[in-house]
């Protein structure tokens, strides 16, 4: 086999160094030497435990021992009421989107609410199904940061550091919609023994490619 004569040598040298200072600076090595890994957990309409997950979001609410005027209109149907009858009932602002009546079958309706010049109002409420009321209740996760919309769309996340804007999924206990998809809970695991490792490694990257180049320069 031929040996190589100093040019070829010094290109192939020059090449592997400038591929391990590319890596060293833009390889994912947060992906590979992880700290923390993110995972979301699915809900869908058929879980038994439904309406104890739609009891939580800020875009629900949850009747039990409260919701007078809701509880009466559940049973006896749609009914006129004065505006501050209205106001003094919180479970049809129009901040909520669904009224769960938990243990209730069925257990989700849609407020439906009509407002009339003479200062009374319309309240009604529409029995929905469960694929329904999960919609109705999530919120699409574009209106999240970025952390939660990689969760979501990639399934696991490994990286080297926490990601920004978890803590509002945890604080708000949304329901995250994606493509159809919906995410009711993020888990998060972390490996304090890496913390660090993936800086260790590019500095180890860097200086190996540094090395090789200049290696390649001194081939005569």
């Amino acid at each position: 086999m031929p040996s190589l004569d100093p040019p070829q040598r010094r290109l192939i040298v020059l090449s592997l160094g400038a591929a391990v200072l590319f890596a060293a600076i833009f390889a994912p090595i947060g992906s590979v030497f992880w700290t923390y890994e993110y995972t979301a957990d699915t809900i869908e309409p058929t879980d038994p435990d439904l309406d104890s997950w739609l009891y939580w979001p800020e875009k629900t609410v949850s009747c039990v021992s409260h919701c007078r005027l809701a509880s009466t209109v559940k049973e006896g149907g749609p009914r006129v009421v004065p505006s501050s009858t209205y106001w003094n009932a919180k479970e049809f602002d129009r901040e909520y989107t669904l009224i769960v009546f938990p243990d209730s079958d069925p257990a989700f309706y849609k407020p439906n609410v009509t407002h009339y010049e003479n200062s009374t109002v319309r309240v009604a409420l529409t029995p929905v199904s469960n694929a329904t009321a999960l919609e109705l209740a999530s919120t699409p996760a574009s209106d999240f940061p970025q952390g939660v919309q990689r969760i979501v769309r990639e399934g696991t996340v490994h990286t080297s550091r926490q990601l920004t804007g978890i803590d509002r999924w945890g604080r708000t206990r949304a329901i995250v919609s994606d493509d159809g998809t919906y995410y009711h809970h993020h888990n998060r695991t972390s490996r304090r023994s890496m913390e660090g490792a993936p800086f260790m490694v590019r500095m180890a990257l860097f200086f190996t490619g540094v090395g090789l180049c200049y290696w390649a320069g001194r081939i005569d």
